[in-house]
Parts: C-alpha cells; structure tokens; sequence
C-alpha cells in the first residue's frame, strides 16, 4: 500500500505535468482569446502574481535561464503585455512589469483558470473546496521554507512510547 507521502507526490507530479504542458496552457489562452506562445506564459503569470521584477529575479523564481527568461519577455514585449522600466533603486537596471494589456490578459487567463479549477472541484462542497484550499496553500508555503522554518515531523517512535528520546521509560 502507497503511504500518503507517496499518494502525494504522484498526485502533484501528474498535476504539474497537466497544468504546465504546452497543450493545457494553449487551451487555456485559447479559452481565455489570449494569442501567445505557451512557453511564455509562465513569465506574464508571475509578473501578474508578483508584480514587477528584475529579468535575472524573475529567471530565478521561474527556474529558468537569464537567456530564456530575456527571449521569453522580449516575445511578451512585442505582443505589447510588458514592458521595461529604470528600477528606482538602481537606475543602471530595469525591471519588467505588465502593460494595461497585460494586466488584462493576465486577468482573462486567471479568469479561465479559476473555471478550469470550478470545473475539477464539482461536486465538492463548499468546506471541502475551502479545506483542500487552505491545505494546499500550507503545503506550498512549506515546500517553499528553509528546513529549519518548517514545522517538525512528529516522531513516530517518540509518538507511539510517549518518551522524549524513543526509549522505552
């Protein structure tokens, strides 16, 4: 039998792979009348979630190359949804931040996403939809935290003889 760590991690790994394929996103937009390359989506949905930010902190909170982050915010610059602007606090910099399009896009396609999420949570009630939410936040917030930010496991053997070290009192 598969623990629910297991159960988990097959779960979220057919998750990531579902909603990051090329074929989910382009229907997605499609769905949203959006035009754009799947592969670069991920940048125009961060800079909606976060806001503004450099080319390099964006690369890095995506995962990405500089390189692939530039060419993947050049394309967005073209179709008009960002734009470069001097960071105020160094002026030798830039930072990347939506257009009004952009933001309007950004807007539709988080729009056809909460559908697309409506959709797979049919049939839950409501303290279902609202616990799984809460849940799922928590677990993202701690595969995020540095080892020591995270809340300990609880000890199985510590648990099941009631002892601080495990050993039998």
């Amino acid at each position: 039998m598969s623990s629910p760590e297991q159960i988990l991690l097959a779960s979220l790994t057919h998750l990531m792979a579902r909603w990051s394929s090329a074929g989910t996103q382009a229907a997605v937009a499609a769905d949203a009348g959006v035009q754009v390359d799947p592969v670069d989506l991920p940048p125009l949905y961060m800079l909606g979630l976060e806001g503004p930010a450099r080319a390099s902190d964006l690369a890095a909170a995506l995962r990405i190359s500089r390189p692939t982050a530039t060419k993947q915010l050049n394309r967005l610059a073209a179709a008009g949804y960002v734009e470069r602007v001097p960071d105020p606090a160094d002026r030798r910099a830039s930072i990347v931040q939506l257009t009004a399009q952009g933001i309007e896009v950004h807007t539709r396609l988080v729009g056809q996403g909460i559908v697309m999420v409506s959709g797979a949570l049919t049939g839950w009630s409501p303290a279902e939809s609202a616990a799984f939410a809460t849940q799922l936040e928590r677990f993202v917030s701690a595969l995020g935290a540095s080892p020591s930010e995270r809340e300990p496991a609880p000890d199985p053997a510590r648990s099941a003889s009631g002892s601080q070290n495990g050993e039998p009192e």
